[in-house]
């Protein structure tokens, strides 16, 4: 037989394989087929079972760990993250499905970025990560308009804790009823605590001259502002401002 019978054959067996009805399939491609789709949907319930596990156990690390200060558990929730990322993209090497571990180191690489990113606004901006907070609660703003963004919540940002230092400084003012309430010679010997009371005038009711007591060494001179007498007692000179000697007439 020569090339050209050859290849007349060839090309008859391939029409003839083309011609075939294509509703006929037989019971080996039917099965190929059941099996091309089982593998298929049991991968996708085996990445999504993969993908649950691992957010559960990212929140179980989270909700067991407290801290007291709010930045060193934002801190620690973003590490958190982090590994989560890492080992699920060290799980799909495993399986040799490296598009899907690149896919999720591209998000961890994402990650770094976005929060070198805030720590460069935090470090800029007068108000500091207050103004982070703000930027993060403002997610309505496109990509072109995120230098407006930054400014508008630094200026939120530093509103608010100027907001708070005035509500600080109003209550400390509070906590002094010395100052508030207090006569001026109190505020002036506010070291030396003093019960002042008023003499009573002597003779203002019949009989009463004799119950007046003597003044004490803590009693205070409403007109000289000195201790040891009363104002009736004073001998301040009222016109020259000095006061006569004790016991002078």
């Amino acid at each position: 037989m020569s090339d050209m019978e050859e290849e007349t054959l060839d090309l008859a067996s391939e029409q003839g394989t083309s011609t075939r009805n294509p509703h006929e399939m037989s019971n080996a491609d039917l099965f190929s087929l059941l099996k091309t789709y089982m593998d298929t949907r049991l991968s996708g319930i085996e990445t999504s079972f993969t993908d649950t596990t691992h957010t559960l156990e990212k929140k179980v690390k989270k909700a067991e760990n407290s801290f007291k200060f709010k930045g060193h558990q934002v801190q620690y929730e973003l590490n958190v993250d982090l590994q989560d990322l890492v080992q699920r993209a060290l799980d799909y090497l495993g399986r040799n499905k490296s598009d899907k571990a690149v896919t999720i180191l591209n998000d961890a690489l994402n990650t770094l970025k976005k929060r070198n990113k805030l720590i460069r606004i935090a470090d800029k901006s007068e108000g500091g990560w207050k103004t982070v907070q703000e930027y993060l609660s403002d997610d309505l703003a496109s990509d072109s308009e995120d230098e407006k963004k930054i400014r508008a919540a630094d200026t939120r940002a530093v509103k608010k804790l100027k907001s708070v230092k005035s509500a600080d400084k109003k209550q400390n003012v509070r906590k002094r009823p010395a100052e508030a309430s207090g006569s001026t010679s109190q505020t002036a010997h506010n070291a030396i605590p003093v019960s002042v009371s008023m003499p009573p005038f002597r003779g203002s009711r019949p009989g009463y001259g004799n119950q007046v007591k003597r003044s004490r060494e803590g009693d205070m001179c409403f007109r000289c502002g000195l201790f040891g007498h009363w104002a009736s007692d004073c001998k301040k000179d009222t016109k020259t401002g000095f006061g006569a000697p004790r016991g002078t007439s």
